[in-house]
């Protein structure tokens, strides 16, 4: 699928950002909620630990979802049979492990460099800000090699 148009890989990073800034959203209420208290990077709270998780769920689902749709509307449009779904399963597992890798590396250097704390509409923001902008990434990679 490496030659999609430049503009709809663009809108399907787009949409892939909104909607992982949406379940970043719901998964830090979840794990944290409201972000109206401070919130220690190391114990109890594991703020920088929790990029680990958070990277390699929407790795996954950045490079599975759109890949999958975009390769049945191109088989579509083609008039072909659409690749296996297995391969798409195994790239977007391998995204999720390097996903994995990254979260670790940020979790180590914010939580060897940051603050003990952080307030926590902060970071609400820079956890949405954070789910959003790898999402995109991983999407706009994953269509381009796709």
């Amino acid at each position: 699928m490496a030659d999609l148009p430049r503009g709809f890989v663009a809108q399907q990073a787009l949409t892939s950002a909104g909607i992982n800034a949406g379940f970043s959203l719901a998964f830090f209420l979840l794990v944290f909620g409201l972000p109206g208290r401070v919130l220690t990077l190391g114990a109890p709270d594991g703020l920088a630990l929790d990029f680990v998780p958070q990277s390699g769920a929407v790795a996954l689902m950045s490079a599975l979802v759109p890949v999958l749709v975009t390769r049945a509307e191109v088989a579509r449009l083609r008039g072909s049979t659409p690749r296996p779904v297995r391969s798409i399963v195994l790239a977007a597992l391998a995204w999720a492990l390097a996903g994995l890798v990254f979260g670790g590396m940020v979790a180590f250097v914010i939580g060897a460099l940051g603050p003990a704390v952080l307030a926590g509409w902060p970071a609400f923001a820079m956890k949405l800000t954070y789910g959003g902008a790898l999402g995109a990434t991983v999407t706009a990679l994953a269509l381009r090699r796709g």
